[in-house]
């Protein structure tokens, strides 16, 4: 992305202003899904929330194997400097959550109170003009995380709040349409804010996760599609 673009992107009176937060299930999520934003808003934090290593006895999971690892350690250790890189292409800052992603632990659900409370917390004390989270749909950590997000957008209702569509998530049949139904049952009206990105610029980013891509089988390219917003707010309206 050249200056030009940058500079029409953080002009876009429709985009989150800064300061932003993205919230990230993962470390790939945010740049997955928001890339294109965080470089038209530099300086901008993403906050990840399933960050922590799994225990050294914890047996290899189908995703670590795909992703080309021998341990779960191993996994994590790859993982966290995939998203330094990340970060630092599109001049971002990660702060990480440390819960245990829910392929390492049978007892995600008991991590709901505190994920929800660790969230308003630290949203609290950053103090951001908008925060983007993920809408929440088909994977199960995604789930939780705009759920939890959800209910602290009701404690913090100075933000603007948008929600992101789940790269790559979000193209499964109907994943997003039932979400926004779900969003429109609890009364909350969700408006689409879609951001027209630079996808080689972006592809950089998604790039630094060789990971991740390996295990999607997918290229960078091929992720680094438009960044479709939700601007969430009060008040249940009929989705045309």
């Amino acid at each position: 992305m050249d200056h030009a673009q940058a500079q029409n992107l953080a002009d876009d009176p429709s985009l989150p202003p800064s300061p932003l937060v993205v919230i990230s299930p993962h470390l790939d999520d945010a740049i997955l899904s928001c890339a294109g934003l965080l470089a038209a808003r530099p300086g901008s934090t993403v906050v990840t929330v399933f960050t922590a290593r799994a225990p050294m006895q914890h047996p290899l999971t189908d995703w670590d194997r795909r992703c080309g690892f021998d341990s779960a350690d191993a996994a994590m250790t790859c993982r966290l400097a995939e998203d330094r890189e990340a970060l630092g292409i599109v001049g971002a800052t990660g702060l990480a959550l440390g819960f245990l992603d829910c392929q390492y632990t049978a007892t995600q659900d008991q991590d709901a109170p505190l994920i929800t409370e660790r969230l308003f917390h630290l949203l609290a004390s950053l103090a951001p003009a908008s925060v983007a989270m993920p809408l929440g749909v088909f994977h199960y950590d995604h789930e939780r995380v705009g759920d939890a997000t959800l209910m602290i957008r009701e404690a913090l209702p100075g933000v603007a709040w948008f929600g992101y569509e789940d790269v790559p998530h979000r193209d499964r049949p109907g994943v997003v349409q039932a979400r926004l139904a779900q969003l429109h049952a609890r009364g909350v009206t969700a408006t689409p804010v879609r951001l027209a990105v630079d996808a080689a610029s972006k592809a950089r980013a998604i790039g630094a996760y060789a990971s991740q891509l390996k295990g999607l089988e997918s290229t960078a390219l091929e992720l680094a599609a438009h960044e479709t917003y939700w601007r969430l707010t009060d008040g249940a309206t009929t989705m045309n």
